[in-house]
């Protein structure tokens, strides 16, 4: 799982090391894939081998014909760079998804779960303030979710309030 963010730069050729916590969610693969986000956020998001499976997982489900497989496959896989990390976890980024980013030096790796984005460091500031505002307004969207979560039995004793000893 991708978690945390981290601030860092490009080296003088152009490489930047991937986060060591990034590399351990990879599972120990050197290989990642980087697109620019569909989101229209101006970052670009990336993961490993696991993400690409679940994409193709998707897109395999989808009719052959419909537009929005079309359009999804090229979002994700033409737009891609298919990256290895070198023995110290560097990678270089293309100028085109540099570009994309609006990344000229700085850039910040950001968790998100089962993916990584990589923001300008400006552009991430402004987006994880709206986000924390998002996230802030919309307490009660957690609610049900949590709420069928614990009814199935699905959460731990300790997310539920009970802390054992009935």
């Amino acid at each position: 799982m991708f978690v945390s963010s981290y601030e860092t730069a490009l080296d003088a050729k152009g490489r930047v090391s991937v986060p060591a916590s990034f590399r351990a969610a990879l599972g120990g693969g050197s290989r990642i894939f980087v697109w620019p986000a569909m989101d229209g956020s101006g970052c670009l998001e990336g993961g490993g081998d696991e993400l690409m499976a679940v994409y193709r997982q998707t897109l395999a489900r989808m009719a052959p014909t419909d537009p929005h497989r079309r359009a999804f496959m090229h979002a994700i896989f033409t737009r891609s760079a298919d990256l290895k990390m070198d023995d110290t976890g560097r990678i270089t980024l293309p100028a085109n998804l540099l570009e994309a980013a609006g990344i000229e030096k700085k850039l910040v790796f950001a968790g998100a779960f089962d993916r990584f984005h990589i923001w300008e460091p400006s552009r991430f500031h402004a987006f994880d303030e709206k986000m924390s505002q998002t996230a802030l307004d919309n307490q009660s969207a957690l609610d049900e979710p949590f709420q069928k979560a614990l009814d199935a039995g699905n959460l731990p004793d300790v997310a539920a309030g009970r802390t054992g000893g009935g």
